[in-house]
């Protein structure tokens, strides 16, 4: 009958390799940075190294080999496998200074020096690497695994501080959660590598509390695979919101686009950018500023000043949206003008009739800040407030 430790490592486990395999699906579809990366195959090996260490895996394994404690070795790699990932991430993140291959090389001496411990005294003897066996090889082993995983752990926890005080108030409460489940895994290694430490200085020390050490390895990582799912849907909502707001940005900056269009005489073919369509409308306002004088424009504002004393409201796109309808007017009527266009038939006088139209110039437009004023702009249109202070402003109808 498992025990609850054993039941503990196995729901962990099963729990890091489904939320690892959720992430590899992600990241391939959405192409995420190569931090996600390194933080997925880091949760995949530690959650495969807890399944290996897990006392149930420990007996079927010694069964089926015949050697002892051939699945703890197995274990430890995977964890100390996990903490190179680990490494990855804080390096892709600007947290670690050291560079990838020292990372490599310190695992892969670490690594051959416990193998080699293993095969020389651990292969043939009871409870290698665990508080129960009192020898120097078993506690050095035992030494060297716990130091490094403690060493990488405080520096994931130290990352992760970093990392938290960069996001959003809603992924901030998923990397805590995870950085309380690294502190808990910290605690209870830390505990363990006591213990040792006290045997291999004193190897008839009875050893406490390792029952609550082993335990908090699957709790920290319960922990930490929560804080990850929370951090990631948080994140997914607020991308999706971002997504939603660009889209809505998008229709009202067309809007805007398709009205203003009147304004120019030089046209692009549709379709065009979201770029080209700001571009074409900063030209657009330009003639708009030509043609709106001062007069009409502080007329316009008192008109809405209520809206700043009574909504304390950004009053400029709409002030913009009036401007832009009355230019729109203005246009319409001096084109509507019988001596603005030559009579049928008539061409001498066409060339010297000098064409009215206001100078533009391209701009670049690539602020998002400036995209934001624009949209609003663009939504300001449909308001009635717009359209009645426009047709009150705007040039007034030829009497017939």
């Amino acid at each position: 009958m498992p025990d609850a430790v054993a039941l503990l490592w196995y729901g962990a486990a099963a729990a890091g390799v489904t939320e690892s395999a959720r992430k590899a699906l992600v990241n391939r579809g959405f192409g995420y940075t190569l931090s996600r990366h390194f933080l997925t195959a880091g949760i995949a090996c530690m959650a495969l190294s807890l399944a290996a260490g897990d006392p149930m895996t420990l007996d079927w394994a010694d069964q089926l080999t015949g050697l002892h404690n051939v699945a703890i070795v197995v274990h430890n790699a995977l964890a100390m496998l996990a903490m190179v990932f680990t490494a990855g991430f804080l390096h892709t993140l600007g947290q670690l200074r050291l560079p990838m291959p020292a990372v490599t090389a310190i695992f892969l001496t670490c690594a051959a020096a416990m193998v080699t411990l293993y095969v020389l005294a651990g292969a043939h003897t009871s409870f290698f690497g665990a508080p129960q066996n009192p020898t120097w090889p078993s506690q050095l082993y035992s030494t060297i695994y716990l130091t490094y995983m403690v060493g990488w752990l405080a520096a994931l926890l130290l990352g992760l501080t970093v990392v938290a005080v960069g996001e959003v108030a809603g992924v901030n409460g998923g990397v805590t959660l995870a950085q309380l489940g690294v502190a808990v895994s910290l605690v209870g290694l830390s505990w363990r590598l006591g213990v040792v430490l006290r045997l291999l200085f004193d190897p008839h020390h009875p050893p406490r509390g390792t029952h609550f050490a082993v335990f908090t390895d699957g709790v920290g990582l319960v922990l930490f695979i929560a804080g990850s799912v929370f951090a990631a849907a948080t994140r997914r909502m607020f991308d999706r919101r971002d997504q939603r707001r660009t889209q809505r940005q998008e229709a009202a900056i067309e809007q805007l686009w398709r009205r203003v269009r009147i304004l120019l005489v030089q046209r692009r073919r549709p379709p065009l950018t979201s770029i080209q369509q700001m571009v074409e409308i900063e030209d657009a306002l330009l003639i708009v500023d030509q043609l709106i004088d001062s007069s009409t424009r502080s007329a316009i504002r008192n008109g809405l000043w209520d809206l700043v004393l009574l909504y304390e409201m950004d009053i400029e796109p709409i002030a913009t949206a009036v401007e832009i309808e009355i230019a729109i007017a203005v246009i319409v009527a001096r084109l509507s003008q019988p001596t603005a266009v030559p009579a049928e038939g008539n061409t001498d006088d066409a060339d010297d009739t000098e064409a009215w139209w206001p100078e533009t110039e391209r701009l670049p437009v690539d602020d998002d800040k400036r995209a934001r004023w624009l949209a609003a702009t663009g939504a300001a249109l449909s308001d009635r407030r717009v359209r009645r202070l426009a047709k009150k402003l705007g040039p007034k109808p030829p009497r017939r």
